[in-house]
């Protein structure tokens, strides 16, 4: 395409890492509480128009919140993202915050 980094038309890579969420979010009553942020987006190789993505998820972290009086015990899971094209290629790569219901200390 004239006047453009890339050769033909592509998908914006927000429209990426949103289509990519929707691969992993269940909408079912969960311990999931919320979206809590994400950090680390890179876009590093371009989606075309007609292309399919995958993702994989695995889990980095979990950090304990601390209870506030009148809330359920939280706690925040960081999941490594990594979305690639149908030839196997990463496209993009992420890191999702999840506020997640935790068990209480026993």
């Amino acid at each position: 395409m004239e006047g453009s980094v890339f050769e033909k038309r592509v998908a914006h890579g927000y429209f990426i890492i949103s289509a990519a969420a929707g691969l992993f979010v269940d909408p079912k009553k969960g311990p999931v509480l919320a979206n809590y942020g994400l950090d680390s987006l890179r876009f590093t190789q371009p989606v075309y128009v007609g292309d399919t993505i995958s993702v994989r998820l695995t889990c980095k972290r979990k950090t304990k919140k601390e209870k506030r009086e009148g809330q359920i015990p939280q706690g925040v899971v960081e999941w490594d993202v990594e979305v690639k094209n149908q030839k196997g290629e990463t496209v993009a790569t992420e890191t999702v915050l999840t506020l997640v219901e935790r068990k209480e200390d026993i």
